[in-house]
């Protein structure tokens, strides 16, 4: 347990790295795949959640998120689940230290999809939840609302490493709290 613990602790006693901001954001969005799916014609809903810490000096930000992507068209046969959904962490370079209009953050999430048993290879009837990790890159900006109040936006493209590729491209916009 003591193992587990250290190095949170370690960061915790440490003044420096202290975090300079909180947030948890909120937002949906539209999605597409790109590759990999039922084409960049077919655009569906997709949700996100994200909680984040910024370093001090509001240069660096980390981040853990998770999201959804209903689909309507392009699923697996006979799995009956429609979504694309994944949860990973990413860390966010800021505007205040690259000068450019935007944040951009570079990330691994892990995909959760339902497949056939025995994917990718046979179709042994059934279904199962395949997980892979794969990159995502993240171009995103957001605005003051009220005092502790946030309004953003973020388009992020994913890379999940199925058979064949998905490459998704994401476009949310959402509410969070800042603090």
């Amino acid at each position: 347990m003591l193992r587990r613990s250290l190095p949170v602790l370690l960061l915790a006693a440490c003044a420096s790295a202290h975090a300079q901001h909180f947030s948890v954001w909120a937002g949906g969005g539209l999605g597409t795949f790109l590759t990999g799916g039922s084409g960049a014609s077919d655009v569906n809903a997709s949700r996100i959640f994200l909680g984040a810490v910024t370093l001090p000096g509001d240069a660096l930000e980390l981040r853990v998120l998770k999201g959804t992507f209903e689909r309507s068209r392009g699923i697996p046969v006979n799995v009956g689940d429609d979504d694309f959904d994944y949860q990973g962490f990413d860390a966010v370079v800021t505007r205040k230290l690259t000068g450019l209009p935007a944040d951009l953050a570079l990330g691994v999430v892990r995909y959760e999809e339902a497949y056939h048993a025995g994917y990718p290879s046979a179709d042994l009837g059934g279904r199962i939840l395949v997980h892979r990790w794969g990159p995502h890159l993240s171009a995103l900006r957001s605005w003051p609302a009220l005092r502790y109040g946030e309004v953003w936006a973020e388009t992020d493209l994913h890379l999940a490493p199925y058979q064949p590729r998905q490459l998704v491209l994401f476009l949310n916009i959402g509410i969070g709290l800042r603090r």
